[in-house]
C-alpha cells in the first residue's frame, strides 16, 4: 500500500506546473483546436479543419486521435480543460494497460507499482501527459496491441491475435507508422519461447499485417475520401518532411535522448539494486532476474525496435518514443522485482507505518501543488494575456492580419484558434490586427 501512496503522491508532484495550468505545447494547442473543430462541425474526421488561412484542410496526421478527442468536445462542450483531461486520461489508460501486461508476465498485481514507477519518472511521459500529443493516444493502442498478442499466446487463442492487428491499425490512424512497431513482438516472443519456434512468430506478424491490409481495404470502400486521406497524409508527412526536413544534427539524436530519458529510472533500479546487496548478505548474484530473464530481453528489443528506426529520418523529436518508453520500464521492472520482493519481504510493521506516512506526504504534496498552480500559467504567460486583452474585440471566425515576418509563428495560430476561433493571415488587410513584440 505505500508504495501505490508513493506512486499517485509522485506523479502528481511530476506534473504539478502543468497539470491544472494554462499554456500548453504547440502540439498540443493545435490538436485541439482542430478536434474542437471538428466537435462543432467545422471539418470532419476525414477532413479536418485547423484554421482559415493555416491548414483549412489538415493533413499533417491521421485523425483517429483528433476525433477521438473531438467526441471529449462534443460531450464536454468547449473548455480550456477538456484537452488536458483526454491527455490525462490516456496516461491513466496507458498505465493501466502497463499493469495488466505487468500482470500476464508475472501472474500477479502486487508489483505493478514497479514498472509503472519506472515509467511515470521518465520526464517525457509526465511532460507528454499534460500536453496532448497524438503519441497519446497511439500509447494506448500500442499497449493494448501487446496485450492481446499476450493473450493470444497464454490462452492459445488465434482471436486475440486479430484483435492485436485492429488495436496496431488503430495506433497507424493515430499518428502513423511509429506506432507499428509491436508487428516485431511475436518474432521476438516466440524466439525466446521454448514451446514455439520463431517462424511461428513470422507467421503470426503476416497475420497482423494482413488483419491491418482487410481493415484498410475495408475502411477505403466504406469511405473513400479515406484514401486520399492516407495518400495526402504519406506524401506531405511521410515522403516529403520526413525524407527532406531536418530539424536534428545528427540521426542518433533519439538515441541519445532515450538514454537521458532513462536516467531516473536507472537510478531507481541502481537504488533498489545497492540497498538489494546491503541487506542481502548471501551469496546472491549481483544481478538477479524475476521469473524467466527472457521477459527482460523481450521488452528491451520491442523497446528498442520502437527507437532505432527513428534513426531513419532526420526530421526527429524526442517525443516520438514515447510508445515505447513503457516498454524499457516492464523490462527494468522485471529486472529488478526479485530484489524488490527481497526487500519488502524485510519491512516489519513499524517501518511500514513510516513508510506509509512518508508516502501520504508525498501524495499530499502532489495535490497542495496541483490546488497551488489552479489558475497560473505553465508557459507563454505574457502572450496568452497579451491574446485575451485582444480577444474581447474580435468576432468569432474573423480573420486578424499580422506582420509577414509574425505569419510563422505557430503557436499564435494554435492560441488564437483555440482560444478564439480566429484565423492569422499577412497576405491581405483585415479589419483586425495583431503584433507582439515583448
Amino acid at each position: 500500500m505505500p508504495f501505490w501512496l508513493l506512486l499517485v503522491g509522485i506523479t502528481l508532484i511530476l506534473m504539478s506546473n502543468r497539470l491544472l495550468t494554462e499554456g500548453m505545447f504547440l502540439d498540443g494547442v493545435t490538436y485541439a483546436g482542430i478536434s474542437r473543430n471538428m466537435a462543432e462541425g467545422t471539418g470532419t474526421f476525414w477532413n479536418p479543419h485547423y484554421t482559415q488561412t493555416l491548414y483549412p484542410e489538415f493533413r499533417q496526421h491521421p485523425p483517429l486521435a483528433l476525433g477521438l478527442e473531438a467526441l471529449f468536445f462534443k460531450a464536454l462542450g468547449d473548455h480550456l480543460y477538456v484537452e488536458k483531461l483526454y491527455s490525462v486520461l490516456t496516461f491513466l489508460l496507458s498505465g493501466l494497460l502497463l499493469a495488466l501486461i505487468w500482470k500476464r508476465t508475472t501472474h500477479n498485481l502486487r508489483y505493478a507499482w514497479l514498472p509503472i514507477l519506472f515509467w511515470v519518472t521518465i520526464p517525457l511521459v509526465t511532460w507528454s501527459a499534460t500536453n496532448n500529443i497524438l503519441e497519446n493516444t497511439m500509447t494506448v493502442f500500442v499497449l493494448l496491441s501487446v496485450w492481446f498478442m499476450l493473450l493470444c499466446y497464454q490462452k492459445d487463442n488465434k482471436l486475440w491475435l486479430f484483435l492485436s492487428g485492429i488495436a496496431l491499425f488503430s495506433a497507424f490512424l493515430s499518428k502513423g507508422f511509429t506506432g507499428l512497431f509491436p508487428l516485431v513482438f511475436p518474432i521476438i516472443y516466440c524466439a525466446f519461447d521454448d514451446h514455439r519456434r520463431w517462424t511461428q512468430g513470422v507467421i503470426d506478424t503476416l497475420i497482423l499485417v494482413a488483419t491491418m491490409a482487410v481493415l484498410a481495404g475495408m475502411m477505403f470502400w466504406i469511405f473513400p475520401s479515406s484514401f486520399h486521406y492516407l495518400k495526402d497524409y504519406l506524401n506531405i508527412q511521410v515522403i516529403d518532411n520526413g525524407l527532406h526536413e531536418v530539424t536534428v544534427n545528427t540521426r542518433f539524436f533519439i538515441v541519445l535522448s532515450l538514454l537521458l530519458q532513462l536516467i531516473a529510472p536507472l537510478a531507481i533500479f541502481a537504488f533498489i539494486l545497492i540497498m538489494s546487496k546491503l541487506f542481502n548478505k548471501s551469496e546472491r548474484k549481483l544481478f538477479v532476474f524475476s521469473l524467466e530473464k527472457k521477459w527482460f530481453y523481450i521488452f528491451l528489443l520491442i523497446g528498442l525496435s520502437g527507437v532505432l528506426p527513428i534513426m531513419i529520418s532526420v526530421k526527429q523529436r524526442d517525443f516520438y518514443m514515447l510508445a515505447a518508453l513503457p516498454f524499457f520500464s516492464l523490462a527494468l521492472g522485471h529486472l529488478a522485482l526479485l530484489m524488490m520482493d527481497d526487500l519488502t519481504q524485510r519491512i516489519n510493521p513499524l517501518l511500514q507505518k513510516w513508510m506509509t506516512i512518508g508516502a501520504i506526504c508525498f501524495l499530499l504534496a502532489g495535490f497542495t501543488l496541483n490546488l497551488f498552480h489552479i489558475g497560473k500559467y505553465g508557459r507563454d504567460e505574457a502572450f496568452l494575456k497579451e491574446m485575451k486583452l485582444v480577444l474581447k474585440d474580435i468576432p468569432e471566425n474573423e480573420i486578424v492580419a499580422i506582420a509577414p515576418d509574425d505569419y510563422s509563428q505557430w503557436t499564435w495560430h494554435a492560441y488564437f484558434m483555440r482560444y478564439g476561433k480566429v484565423s492569422l493571415d499577412d497576405q491581405q488587410p483585415h479589419p483586425y490586427h495583431f503584433s507582439y513584440h515583448p
